[in-house]
Formats: C-alpha cells, structure tokens, sequence
C-alpha cells in the first residue's frame, strides 16, 4: 500500500508491517506497485518509475489455494474530534472516505472473472464504496482502516479473549496464596513449622516454589482446555478472531499460567508480611485487581496503572499489534497494553521479588 504519511508498506495477517520507502504519494508523484506470487510466497515490490523495481518484503502463507482474489484497495481512518471538558475530555467521530485513481494496471499469468466492488471487514453504514473502470484504469473510493479495529470489538475478537475467565481464576489464585501462610499464624501452627524447619527463608522458599508450582501446572491445564473448548464455540458461532502464530497461541497459555503462579506467590509474600488473612487478600486485590480493571476501563491517565503496577503482568495476554498507520483508541479493553507482553510480566516478577525480599527479612527478625 501508498500511505499519506507513512510512505510504502506491505502488511499481512495483522501481524507483519514491512516499512518501504517514504515516497509521499501524489498526482505529481505517483509510485508503482507490484505483487507477485510463487506457490505460497508472495512478494511486494515498488518502483518510482515503472522499470526499476524494489523488492520490500516477502510474505509466505501457508496453505494458500491455487486460485485467489486479487484486487485493488483504498481506506481511510475515521474522523476524530476531541473536546476537552472539565470532568475530562469527550470523542465525537464519522468515516472519512478517500478516492483513489489507479492506473497501468496489469495482471500477469492466468486470472479468470472480471472486477467487482466488494466490501472488506467491517463496512459503515454510511459510507458506501464504490469503484468505476475506463479500460485499465480505475477510480476507487473506501473508508476505513488497515489492520484490527482498535475500539471495536474489543478483545473479545482475540485469541486470549476465550481466556477472559482468568481474571476471577487470579482472584481465587490470591486467596489461596495468602491463606498458604496465613492460615498458618491463625492457628499457631508456625511455630511447629519453624520449630521443624528453623531456616525461615528456606521455609518461605518452599512455600513460594509449591505454591507457584501447583498453581502453574492448574493454570496451564485449566487455560489450554478453556481456550480449545472457547475457542472452537466462537469460531463455530462466527466469531472473526485476529489471526496469532502458534508460537503467540502457546505464549498466551504459558503467560496466563505463568501469571497466575506469580500472584499467587505475590499474595503469599503480602500474607508474610501482614500475618492476617483479611488483610493479605485485600492488599494483593488492592495491587493487582483493582488497577487492572481501573487501567482497563480507562482511556486516559489512569492507563499507566498497567505500566508501574502488578496488573501489568496481563500485558502477556497481547496479541494484537499496534501499527502506526492505524489510527484508532489503543486500549487494554480493545486487547493493546502500553507494554509488550515480556516486560509487562516483567513489572510483576519485580513487585514479586521486592515483596518476598522484605517477607524474608521480616519472617527472619519477628517471632513467631
């Protein structure tokens, strides 16, 4: 594709940006365009003149038919005015439509059919597309934008949308981590522990190492079967879901398991630390549920929430890409976290880590 600001760029499955040159595209500066096809390799090249070709990247899809469409697009993200309020700030928006002409267009080996207007993914109401042809040349009119609606549909249209039960799993997963220690000093049996075993800290080290064990081989089990049998009920209900490696796919389950482990772990530190049940479930909820669902619904300030705070361990969830040709409301809600799903998941291992850090110091200095 040619974008207004954006220069050349081949995309495809959502999930690949290729950037080529930064050729502003006018009437006075066209570009040319190609794309050829090999078997399951597709190959996108560009040219200034029509004679000298660029190769910008090439593309493989596996188990493409022999035969598929092939066409011509033009798109154009919608209208967004913001007003600033004194309670906050309002968005009023519309479709933009853009008008394309295409000229010099070939095709190369065998094609069957003629051209036809169609309408591709989600089509407003209000903004009808149409294309006229004068020989081989073409005038193209389109609205909308390349890749994932990024306010619409919300997560619900991703894979690790089948997993959207994993929040109440953490909830139940905090629980039970502040309970693994808590319920030890409510009935006095920490000092049978310690008595047993006097190192502490290899004490608290092999609560942590069960605990996040347990919860980890629980959650694994729990995600892959809620993902297969959820996933498969979408699809059959026709639900569109953003295409992911399975490299994503397996990613999601582990990060899921893997985050539900960790909270676990983080409650069992706050339980040390506090000694009372009542006390630890409300702390580990007040650090990671709450500034979830506040990062999650909001679309303004209250978004660094899911940078500087445990809940930024969701960020492993993500698989959808932000693409800086594509404006829209990036938002968790929508599936996009303002960190990569790594160093999300990062944010939780270091509020972990500090936590059990002064549990040990604290289990160490204090009686029993």
């Amino acid at each position: 594709m040619a974008t207004a600001t954006h220069g050349v760029r081949m995309q495809y499955n959502y999930t690949k940006d290729i950037a080529g040159s930064a050729t502003t595209v006018s009437k006075t500066s066209p570009q040319w365009l190609r794309l050829s096809r090999s078997g399951d390799t597709l190959t996108g090249y560009e040219s200034a003149d029509g004679h000298s070709w660029t190769k910008i990247g090439v593309a493989t899809l596996s188990g493409l038919p022999a035969s598929v469409p092939v066409g011509l697009f033009v798109a154009s993200p919608d209208h967004d005015a913001t007003t600033e309020e004194v309670v906050g700030t309002s968005t009023e928006g519309s479709p933009s439509m853009a008008t394309a002409s295409f000229d010099d267009v070939s095709l190369q080996g065998s094609a069957s059919g003629g051209w036809q207007g169609t309408q591709i993914g989600y089509s407003a109401s209000d903004s009808p597309n149409t294309f006229t042809q004068s020989g081989g040349t073409f005038a193209v009119t389109g609205s909308g934008d390349i890749g994932p609606m990024a306010s619409s549909g919300g997560d619900n249209n991703t894979v690790s949308g089948s997993l959207i039960g994993a929040f109440v799993g953490l909830m139940a997963m905090v629980v039970i981590g502040a309970l693994f220690i808590t319920s030890e000093y409510r009935r006095g049996l920490i000092r049978t522990t310690l008595t047993a075993s006097p190192r502490r800290g290899r004490v608290l080290a092999a609560k942590a190492v069960v605990l996040a064990c347990v919860v980890f081989a629980l959650g694994l089990a729990a995600s892959a079967c809620t993902m297969w049998f959820v996933d498969r009920l979408r699809r059959h209900n026709g639900t569109y879901i953003s295409p992911a490696s399975a490299l994503t796919e397996i990613r999601v389950l582990v990060g899921t398991a893997a985050v539900l482990a960790i909270a676990a772990v983080l409650a069992l530190a706050i339980g040390t630390i506090v000694r009372r049940s009542a006390t630890a479930v409300a702390a580990a909820i007040a650090l990671i549920v709450l500034p979830y669902i506040l990062g999650v619904s909001s679309i303004g300030a209250l978004q660094w929430m899911l940078r500087v705070t445990p809940a930024a361990g969701f960020a492993v969830q993500q698989t959808l890409h932000q693409y800086p040709q594509v404006d829209g409301v990036y938002i968790a809600s929508a599936g996009y976290y303002p960190l990569s799903p790594w160093e999300g998941f990062g944010v939780l291992l270091a509020w972990t880590a500090l936590a059990l850090g002064l549990a040990f110091v604290l289990l160490r200095k204090r009686d029993a």
